[in-house]
């Protein structure tokens, strides 16, 4: 697929952005087909990189998060403090639709770029700055952190009510597609035909906090609207249905929600099928209707313990009945891998193709095009700062007093 049929054709990004939530923010851009460029420190300072668990790719800087969020991208490797690479970064960022960053509120004013002026100075510009607590806080956050002020540990409790992190960066994630939503509104605001100028930027703020308050909206609706809570166990169905539940098979687990009614009488009658004693169905019923939850699991959870997950998912899939057997984290990604974008890792003995994800949904339309495979911190580093107007002699005298870097090798 060519890029220029992809939504994003032609639009730029700048990617001044680490870790996880702002990268994987202008990944999504660059799955839409758009050009991003990642601006990193000359000396390296993003962890993602060199850290990993295979070692021939951490030694390259392309530990394996990152290679699932840098698929496509360019990367200029610089000092921003020295006015040569300023001058680039400036000359980049004029020349770009969107700048994705993620400094501590202040930051990059104080690098020279303040977003109002930007904006100013490139009317077509769109800012997006990511924070932890919001730009009124310069309290340093992390995902776990906002897992704990956001709720999400306690929504997320165990049986015991005791509370826990979800068990992957899922605030980093989540704020990482609210930027590009934020991004995608600003931009049809500034292109769209309304009679004002075509070419208005905007400042956009996106908090983990907030993305992390967002994604949880069912956990506090209770207490802010009618000023009641429903305990929550992540043991538990979000429903509170009693039918409902994580349990233990013959060789592995299965969660199970039934809501409705019909699902309910599809489960009992899938248990019937089975040959569950008449008087357990009974007590299981009885528990059900009384919305006793740890008694219909306790109950649930002894009939369901003599079968495969396979045996269940089949009969209960059969009796309409929602349920799946829990799969680890590989085993689910290996049933969409397929479908998604494969690269190229270019490693000392050999090209390795590895699978890297994709857009979230699918088009009649094109969507991704061709992506290239993640780079090493700064190799196209020479390339860019020649795009951007400097001199060979310049950005080879960048290059040696560590203005600006590139591989080595």
């Amino acid at each position: 697929m060519t890029s220029t049929s992809t939504p994003l054709a032609g639009l730029r990004v700048i990617d001044w952005t680490h870790v996880l939530a702002g990268p994987f923010a202008g990944y999504q851009l660059g799955l839409l087909g758009a050009e991003v460029i990642r601006i990193e420190r000359a000396d390296g300072d993003d962890m993602i990189r060199a850290k990993g668990l295979d070692a021939e790719l951490t030694a390259l800087g392309l530990g394996e998060t990152f290679v699932t969020q840098g698929a496509g991208k360019r990367s200029l490797a610089i000092d921003a403090r020295d006015p040569r690479a300023k001058q680039a970064l400036a000359e980049l960022i004029g020349s770009a639709d969107v700048l994705l960053e993620n400094f501590r509120p202040g930051k990059l004013a104080a690098l020279g770029f303040d977003p109002q002026q930007l904006i100013a100075r490139h009317p077509q510009l769109v800012v997006c700055s990511i924070t932890g607590f919001g730009p009124a806080s310069d309290r340093r956050a992390y995902d776990h952190v906002i897992q704990a002020a956001s709720g999400l540990m306690a929504a997320n409790a165990d049986r015991d009510g005791k509370p826990q992190r979800v068990g992957f960066p899922l605030v980093d994630y989540a704020v990482g597609q609210q930027a590009a939503l934020a991004v995608m509104s600003a931009l049809y605001r500034r292109d769209r035909p309304n009679g004002e100028a075509r070419t208005r930027g905007e400042w956009l703020q996106v908090s983990m906090m907030g993305a992390a308050l967002t994604l949880m909206a069912p956990t506090y609706a209770g207490p802010l609207v009618s000023g009641m809570e429903m305990p929550r166990s992540a043991s538990t169905a979000f429903s509170g249905s009693p039918l409902s539940g994580t349990f233990e098979v013959a060789d592995g687990q299965l969660a199970i929600v039934c809501n409705a009614a019909d699902q309910a009488r599809g489960l009992l009658n899938a248990l019937r099928e089975t040959g569950t004693a008449a008087s357990l169905l009974s007590s299981l019923h009885e528990a059900a209707e009384q919305r006793d939850v740890p008694r219909a699991q306790a109950l649930l959870g002894q009939a369901l313990g003599g079968r495969t997950t396979a045996e269940w998912d089949a009969l209960l899939t059969r009796h309409g009945v929602p349920a799946t057997p829990v799969m680890r984290p590989a085993q689910a990604a290996a049933q969409v891998a397929r479908d998604w974008p494969h690269v190229e890792l270019p490693l000392p003995n050999g090209a390795r193709r590895v699978p890297v994800p994709g857009i979230g949904f699918t088009s009649s339309e094109p969507l991704t095009p061709s992506l290239r495979a993640p780079v090493r911190r700064g190799a196209d580093t020479r390339r860019l700062l020649a795009e951007a107007g400097l001199e060979a002699p310049t950005i080879a005298a960048m290059l040696a007093d560590g203005a600006a870097s590139e591989p080595s090798d």
